[in-house]
């Protein structure tokens, strides 16, 4: 596999040459292209921030910048997987997004997931089954999400 990474406003983040077997036994076409995005917590930034200035902080839902300019972080509690369904929201509105753009033939989006918590192996299961459940019609291939903290990753193929 070849990866050529395209600068510009273009359709497409890179183009993929790809050789082998599986290729010739039509298993993957032989040309592609890789659209990348990232989805996050809106107020991720702060939490990075706070966590630079102070060493420490509560968690993304109960952040938040004051008018002086300091960041507040206080606890938020969830119940059960709410906060599963939230992320869910935040992913889905991500490939809709990229999904009204008119993307070449082959082209496979990829999304690195900064997850709004840490989220447990069966906890990554239950937001995978949740997004393809609502995944939105699109013309990708397919959808690759990861995670880099937890290391986890699936690949979903549109309907």
């Amino acid at each position: 596999m070849a990866v050529r990474w395209i600068d510009g406003n273009q359709q497409g983040d890179a183009e993929i040459v790809q050789h082998g077997s599986y290729i010739t036994q039509n298993y993957y076409p032989s040309t592609g292209f890789l659209e990348v995005t990232c989805t996050m917590h809106p107020r991720e930034y702060l939490l990075r921030e706070l966590l630079d200035a102070k060493g420490n902080a509560f968690g993304l839902d109960g952040i938040r910048r004051l008018k002086n300019g300091d960041i507040e972080s206080v606890p938020i509690v969830h119940t059960n997987r709410e906060f599963i369904e939230s992320y869910v929201r935040l992913i889905i509105g991500g490939i809709e997004k990229k999904a009204r753009i008119p993307y070449p033939a082959n082209t496979t989006l990829i999304v690195q997931c900064t997850l709004n918590r840490p989220y447990m192996p069966d906890e990554w299961g239950d937001l995978m089954s949740r997004v393809w459940t609502a995944l939105p019609r699109s013309n990708f291939r397919e959808i690759y999400l990861y995670d880099t903290v937890c290391q986890y990753s699936q690949t979903l193929y549109p309907r």
